[in-house]
């Protein structure tokens, strides 16, 4: 069996949760900074830099991944040749701009200079850059791109609040936990709705015919990451009419409550973009797209 039909998947995946995770705790900081404690800010300062590190580090991962699917064998990576080839390929442009926008954050987080604000976003842009880079969406062309440039904002803020979110669970300042998840059940609408648009464009663009849902090995996975997605949303749903206000009536309940019900869309989140991972490496777009 090749190794790399196993591991690439594998590697996209992890791709996926780093940069999502660093993306998306970036936008959950901008949204509540006003409602952090000093405890929360520094939590999610150490999480966006660790998800960095983890995220270079996966990032040089995929241009070997890379160099050994062009060499069709594990000692392909060690190959100059086949090693030039993969970092000149698009697929490793797109690593590269990802390893760069990865360290661009960490640095921005770090340290304390006036180039702060402007290396922190020309981080978070390279990252966003690295997924249309590449694959289905730069095949589709630039409205694709741009479509799916709104999709993966709109994701990171809702998986990238997962972790700041259960961690306030478990502070005793319950009225803090209140006031961030009522806040985040708001703007969760606007950025839900960004969410499904993009993603029903993006859906279009990329399988026309949808017929094609229930005919194709892609259009079955699709059917199933967006079976996943509407379960977290339900769980959203739930989060923000009964367990969120909940908190207010019984604070240490509802915030036990509330992180279970954060344990669970992660695990959902995960199988999502274990999906989505496998749609990107191992299947084609329907009609030889």
């Amino acid at each position: 069996m090749d190794l790399w039909i196993i591991f690439t998947p594998i590697l996209k995946t992890l791709f996926y949760v780093a940069s999502l995770l660093a993306l998306g705790t970036v936008i959950f900081v901008r949204h509540f900074r006003h409602f952090q404690t000093v405890e929360n800010t520094s939590f999610c300062k150490d999480l966006t830099i660790r998800a960095c590190k983890y995220g270079m580090v996966i990032s040089a991962g995929l241009l070997f991944s890379l160099a050994g699917n062009l060499g069709g064998e594990v000692w392909s990576i060690l190959d100059p040749t086949i090693f030039s080839i993969a970092i000149y390929s698009k697929g490793g442009n797109a690593a590269g701009l990802a390893f760069f926008g990865f360290a661009l954050i960490i640095i921005a987080r770090r340290y304390e200079f006036n180039l702060v604000p402007l290396l922190l976003w020309a981080g978070v842009l390279l990252l966003l850059i690295s997924f249309v880079w590449t694959g289905h969406a730069q095949k589709a062309g630039p409205i694709a791109q741009a479509v799916l440039s709104v999709h993966l904002v709109a994701i990171a803020f809702w998986l990238g609040s997962f972790l700041p979110l259960r961690r306030m669970c478990t502070s005793p300042e319950a009225e803090n936990l209140y006031k961030v998840a009522d806040r985040f059940g708001t703007l969760a609408i606007f950025y839900v709705c960004l969410l499904f648009i993009s993603g029903l464009i993006f859906a279009y663009i990329l399988i026309g015919d949808l017929s094609l849902l229930l005919s194709t090995v892609y259009g079955n996975v699709f059917l199933m990451k967006i079976t996943l997605v509407s379960a977290l949303l339900g769980l959203g749903a739930l989060n923000k009419f009964r367990l969120v206000p909940s908190i207010k009536l019984e604070p240490s309940i509802g915030a036990k409550r509330l992180r279970d019900s954060i344990q669970i869309e992660m695990f959902i989140a995960l199988l999502i973009l274990s999906f989505s991972g496998f749609l990107t490496t191992s299947t084609t777009l329907p009609m030889g797209g």
